[in-house]
Parts: C-alpha cells; sequence; structure tokens
C-alpha cells in the first residue's frame, strides 16, 4: 500500500510547495519533476504483478493471442490492443508492457489535461487515487483509450483539428466503447461547418458498422441480459457528478475556450445523465464502466476550481488543502474499504522474484 501513497505524496507536496499558477509555461524543475511523476506512475503499473481488478481477464486475452497470427489477434479483441497484445507475446515479454503503455498513455493525458488548468498538481492530485490507480491498474484497455481521449481534448484546446480525430480513432482501436463521446467531439469540431460535421457523422457512421456492431453484442451479452451489478458503482458515478455540478453551477467562470469548453460542459452533463441511468439500467455494472469516460472531469474541476469559485489569494492554500484531503478520502477509502481493495493490496511486483 504504501507505494501508492508515496505517488500520492509526491503529487500533493508539489501541489503545496511548489506550485504552477496563471497557465505559466513550465519551466526546466517543473518539466522534470512532472516526468519524474508519470516515470514513476508508469514504471509502478509497468511491473505490478496479478494487482489490478482485471488482471486475470487481460491475462486470459495474451495467452489467446500467444502463437496466434496478427490477424487473428486483431480479431480476438479491439484491434490496436490486439496488436499489442500479440508484439508482446511475439517479443515473449508477457503482459507487462502492454500494462505499461496503456499505462503511459493515461498518465500523459492526466498531465495535458492538467496542464490546461490553473493549478496543474492539484489536478494531478485528485487523479491519482481513481483515474491513475483504480483506473490505470485495473481496467487496462479503457485507461488507454481514456489517456487518448485526455489527449485529444488537450489538442482541441489548441485547435488541432487532425491532432483530435487521430487521437479519437485510436482511443476507438484500444477500446471500442470509447465512442460513447464522438458525439460531443463531433459537436465541439464542427461548430458551424456543416460539412465537417457531416463527414464526422459519415466516419462514425462506418466505425459503427465495421467496429462497433460486435462490441455492442458482447456489450448486452455480458452486462445488460446478466444484469450484471458493479459493487460501488454509486459511489464512483457520484465521484464524477460532484465535480460535474459544481462546473455546471459555474460555467460562465470556467477558464477553458473553444471547443474544449464545449467538450468539458457536455460531459459534466453526461455524468448527471449517468446517475439517471444507474436507476433506468438493469445493470449498474454497464453504466459504471461506460461512466468512466466521463471521469477526467475530476481532474479539469479540480485544476480549475479557484476559478470557478473566485476568491482572494489567501485561500489558495487552504483551498489547495481541502482538495488534497478529499482525494486522500478517496483513496484511503478505496484501498481499505472497497470490496475490491484486496486486488490492489498488498502491491506486488513482478521484480520480487528477482
Amino acid at each position: 500500500m504504501a507505494v501508492y501513497w508515496v505517488l500520492f505524496c509526491y503529487a500533493a507536496a508539489m501541489a503545496l510547495v511548489f506550485p504552477v499558477e496563471r497557465y505559466a509555461k513550465l519551466g526546466a524543475t517543473q518539466g522534470a519533476a512532472m516526468l519524474l511523476f508519470l516515470s514513476a506512475y508508469v514504471l509502478l503499473a509497468t511491473f505490478r504483478n496479478e494487482i489490478g481488478g482485471d488482471w486475470e481477464a487481460y491475462k486470459g486475452m495474451y495467452e489467446a493471442v500467444r502463437g496466434e497470427s496478427l490477424v487473428s489477434a486483431l480479431q480476438t479483441t479491439d484491434p490496436i490492443f490486439g496488436f499489442i497484445l500479440w508484439l508482446s507475446s511475439l517479443l515473449r515479454l508477457g503482459i507487462y508492457p502492454v500494462n505499461g503503455i496503456c499505462a503511459a498513455l493515461i498518465g500523459m493525458g492526466v498531465l495535458r489535461v492538467a496542464l490546461t488548468t490553473r493549478d496543474p498538481w492539484l489536478a494531478i492530485v485528485m487523479a491519482v487515487p481513481y483515474l491513475l490507480i483504480v483506473v490505470g491498474m485495473g481496467y487496462v484497455r479503457q485507461a488507454g483509450a481514456i489517456g487518448f481521449l485526455m489527449l485529444a481534448i488537450a489538442s482541441l484546446d489548441r485547435r488541432r483539428i487532425a491532432a483530435t480525430a487521430v487521437r479519437l480513432l485510436f482511443a476507438a482501436g484500444l477500446h471500442s466503447t470509447s465512442a460513447i463521446v464522438f458525439p460531443v467531439f463531433g459537436f465541439a469540431m464542427a461548430g458551424r461547418r456543416r460539412v465537417v460535421a457531416l463527414i464526422l457523422g459519415c466516419a462514425g457512421l462506418v466505425l459503427f458498422s465495421y467496429v462497433l456492431s460486435w462490441r455492442i453484442e458482447e456489450f448486452q451479452a455480458g452486462y445488460l441480459q446478466s444484469e450484471y451489478d458493479s459493487s460501488g458503482a454509486l459511489v464512483r458515478v457520484a465521484m464524477n457528478v460532484a465535480p460535474s455540478i459544481l462546473l455546471l453551477a459555474c460555467w460562465r467562470r470556467f477558464p477553458i475556450t473553444g471547443p474544449a469548453r464545449i467538450v468539458w460542459l457536455a460531459l459534466a452533463l453526461a455524468n448527471i445523465a449517468a446517475l439517471i441511468a444507474l436507476w433506468l439500467s438493469p445493470s449498474s455494472s454497464a453504466v459504471d464502466r461506460l461512466s468512466l469516460y466521463f471521469a477526467p472531469i475530476q481532474i479539469v474541476a479540480c485544476g480549475t476550481i479557484r476559478d470557478l469559485l473566485p476568491m482572494r489569494r489567501a485561500a489558495a492554500y487552504p483551498i489547495r488543502m481541502a482538495v488534497i484531503a478529499a482525494a486522500a478520502l478517496v483513496q484511503t477509502a478505496w484501498l481499505l474499504l472497497a470490496d475490491n481493495a484486496f486486488a490492489w493490496v498488498p502491491y506486488h511486483s513482478v521484480l520480487d522474484a528477482l
């Protein structure tokens, strides 16, 4: 358990002692500090052994593609994830590089989104307990897809439409259910340009026809038809709803502009809809898994909290302390009280056997 707290305390200490404010460009020291944080997290996620709620499932996927052809691997699961599995099996490296690649993606996504906010380290602190530890070390494919989605939002902030589209395609290639947020991006990217909207609509139709159709049948069979319930789904969805309400209530003061602003506000609305869906859906697990794509709202809301709630400079430190305390409470509850905490605690590394 200690390794999780070392990661958390590092980000918390930076948020309190060495914060970045007012969207300043990173200096060499801050850049090195963030690179050290990302490297530590990726190493932690890469070398974990039998850690994470879906460990056996992903290990089974790896075994399924080992010794198979590339074509077979691409058909076994989502194509990009299948390729990563196949390449790792070809090199006889096991599931570990696969975990590391997806962890690097979500880690980079967290940092890029954090850097669009007023208090990047505060945003990173809030990402540690859930997005990085739970999602990044548990739901590997979705972690990689969420990473690409966050990178896509960050490129939208710079109005790099082509880069955004490519990242969205890579997200779908890792986990096709990430296409649930594509309409939001399409609306934000198209604006008043009907031609762009038409192109995006056609691309979405093709993606649905050739990639998503079989996954939806699998999703219905696995979650909806079995009425499978996910322990703690209400708590996890509520974790997204609270920052969403803050963002929607103070939307006029939300500092992010352009197409990225539309995406963030839409994700906030999606979290409200997910809460309602928990009561309407026969499977809380289905809602729980899909709401993972809306979880980055936690980062942007905490990183911009001092913009959303204008206050004097003297209040900056107490606000940071309050956000860090909330994040610490989430991490404590997960590691000590969650039904699935045994899958993360104690931490085991493949290096332990060396």
